[in-house]
Parts: structure tokens; sequence; C-alpha cells
């Protein structure tokens, strides 16, 4: 989480009113050991998932927070993402002045790894976040299906956080060939190669929703809080970051993607429109950018994660 963004949302907590908690999750088998939930399946997370609430030590914290959105797809790899609206300001990064920047990335939230749920517990590996720092770590979550609620719950003593979430209707789909974790190879924008500062993924889901991350790895953390950025620290924090989420389509060979957000603004309602091809486990597509310019991506489809073996 971004180092503002975690100073906000404490002292907004601290001004809130305690909040009930279920008593389905209130008390622990032990210390740090949460009770099982024989509910709490691989197939039964597998899905896209919206956050209604969030509690940190018994205070709302969502509301007033934005929805976070979790996926899990069934081959072992999620993603996360937060991205409340936010001005539209169409120009380079660079060409942004320092309050641009910090409106842009103050309330964006992000990432991407491998997950498993061993005796109703969610682990899920950071392999890379949208903020600096906070790769390959991984975090346990207590998981426990309230009705169609899932409840994701810390494991210590205190039970904290809480974040329960509402799965997102499955939108349909005319084709699952595409399903999977997709990893970009090699890019080509009007017949030029390109290279990315990072690979993409891409999370396809039987649900018909979708993730994409573009995510360098090895940034380091400033070490104050994003308002007190300059437009330096901005540009080596956020350089070469997108991420985006939303809703796909196959229709013959033409494949589509929704974006019902990204951390550009000025994305959001785009729609990704290209011819594919696919060759095993080898994905090319043909279409255009935002701007128009032809390209031709190659994406290599992902093993499971040796996590869910």
């Amino acid at each position: 989480m971004p180092v503002a963004g975690l100073i906000r949302r404490l002292s907004t907590a601290a001004a809130m009113p305690i909040v009930a908690v279920s008593t389905a999750i209130a008390q622990p088998a032990a210390p740090g050991k949460p009770a099982a939930d024989p509910h709490c399946s691989t197939a039964r997370l597998v899905g896209t998932w919206e956050r209604i609430s969030l509690l940190r030590n018994g205070l709302s914290v969502q509301p007033p927070d934005a929805p976070l959105f979790v996926k899990f797809g069934s081959d072992g790899y999620w993603s996360m993402m937060e991205m409340p609206d936010r001005p539209r300001v169409d120009k380079a990064l660079a060409e942004q002045s320092a309050k641009e920047l910090w409106s842009r990335f103050e309330r964006v939230e992000g990432g991407y790894g491998t997950w498993t749920t061993t005796n109703g517990v969610v682990t899920r590996r950071h392999l890379v976040n949208i903020a600096a720092g906070g790769e390959n770590t991984s975090q346990d979550r207590a998981c426990v299906f309230e009705d169609e609620i899932l409840a994701l719950v810390g494991t210590g003593s205190n039970r904290s956080p809480q974040a329960r979430f509402r799965r997102l209707p499955s939108q349909p789909l005319k084709s699952t060939a595409l399903v999977g974790t997709w990893q970009r190879t090699a890019l080509s924008v009007n017949g030029n190669k390109s290279t990315p500062p990072a690979p993409l993924i891409v999370i396809l889901g039987e649900d018909g929703w979708f993730s994409q991350t573009q995510l360098p790895s090895g940034r380091k953390p400033a070490g104050k809080p994003l308002e007190q950025f300059t437009v330096d620290e901005y540009l080596a924090t956020f350089t070469g970051v997108s991420a985006a989420r939303g809703t796909y389509s196959v229709d013959g060979n033409v494949f589509a993607r929704k974006h019902v957000a990204d951390v550009d603004p000025n994305l959001v309602g785009f729609e990704n429109v290209a011819q594919f091809t696919l060759a095993n486990d080898t994905l090319t597509l043909r279409g255009k950018t935002r701007t128009g310019a032809p390209y031709e991506a190659v994406f290599s489809r992902l093993k499971p994660s040796t996590a869910t073996k």
C-alpha cells in the first residue's frame, strides 16, 4: 500500500465508530490459528470479488475508502486493484505537476502473484505491486463464507484486518479457449520492436473478467508520504507502471478487453479490440493502440502455479 494511502486510512479510521464484528469469525480456535471453514475451497474462491467493507482493529476503513477488487484464477494466479475515480489529465507523466501526480496515484493499489488455500487459510504471494517494494512477500488470511459473502480475516489474535467481498456476476463468454494467465513475450508498434520496462501479465477468467499488470520490479520505496514526493520521485516510482481490469469477450477470432478501471484514468472505458491466433500456448494479437497505431503482441500461457498442485 502506498505510504500516503496508509496514513490517510489510519487517520480516517480513528474518527470512525467501532463496527460490530460478525460472530461467525470473532473467536479463533487458538491465537493465530483460525478455525478452518470446510466451505472455503479453491473451486469456490475462483472468480472476481468486490470488497464491500474493511475493518482494521474493529474500525471501518471502507467506507470511506473505495472498493478493492480481487481476482482468483483457477490456475493459481491472483490480482488485486483499487482504482477510484480520478481526474483525467491526458499528458505524459513527466509533463504533470507533483499535485497532478499525487491525485493520480494517491488512492491506487494493486498487484499480482500466486495463491493457494489450506485448512481454511488463503495465502497470497505478492510477486510485484503497483507501489514500490513489497515484492516476494506473503499474506495469510482466514477464509470464511457468510452465506455468499467472502470474509478474509487476519490470522493474528485480534483477527484484524477483516475484509468482506461480494462476487461479481459472470459475463457471458462464447469461447473459453483463452482462459488462463498470459505473459507478453514480444511487442511491436508501427512495425517497430518495443521493449516494455516489465512483462505484461494478463489474467483471463472463466467469468469473463480480466486483469492485467505491467509492474517493474526492483523499485525502491522513497521512504516518505506520497504527497511529499517530487516529480522526479513520482517518475522513479511509477514510470512503466500500468494496470487495468474489466470485462473481455472472445467472438470468432476477435478478442476484446474493455477497461472498467485503469491506473491511467484516461483509459477508463477504452475497448482494446484485436484479432488473434492461438497455437498451442502461444497467443498473437493484432490491433490498434488508443492513438490508432497498429501493434502486434505475442503472449505465452503461464503454466499453473505450483501452489495449486
